[in-house]
């Protein structure tokens, strides 16, 4: 391995840490850690939403065990949301399976955008962004 492997191994590492604390906290980490692994690690679109699927899976679940022990979690919305992610996913798979790799990235980008936006807008709203 050789110097410029290993400083990229720990900044990948970095990010990852890093990524993971903002899913802890309940950040919406799924689009930075995806943007992370295309824009810096050079994975391509599908790579990163895979990796990224194990990754939420390792963060997610740490976070989830803290928060059943502090008892946050409304079980009856959580059977309702299963109903409807299951079904959603697997529809979210098969049509991923027949879309081009740049139709997934701007899709992506755009559901970001729309996400952030909404964020901001919310927030300009409350006054709670200083402007």
């Amino acid at each position: 391995c050789s110097e410029g492997d290993r400083l990229m191994l720990f900044i990948h590492m970095l990010a990852s840490f890093g990524i993971a604390v903002l899913s802890g906290m309940g950040v919406g980490s799924a689009g930075l850690f995806v943007l992370y692994l295309t824009a810096f690690a050079g994975l391509s679109q599908l790579q990163a939403q895979g990796l990224n699927l194990v990754f939420f899976l390792l963060s997610a679940g740490a976070s989830f065990l803290y928060h059943v022990r502090r008892r946050q979690i409304p079980w009856g919305l959580v059977a309702f949301l299963i109903l409807c992610a299951v079904p959603g996913s697997l529809l979210g798979a098969g049509l991923m399976r027949r879309l081009d790799s740049a139709t997934i990235r701007r899709l992506f980008g755009g559901m970001l955008t729309l996400a952030g936006g909404s964020s901001l807008i919310r927030e300009l709203r409350a006054g709670t962004v200083k402007q």
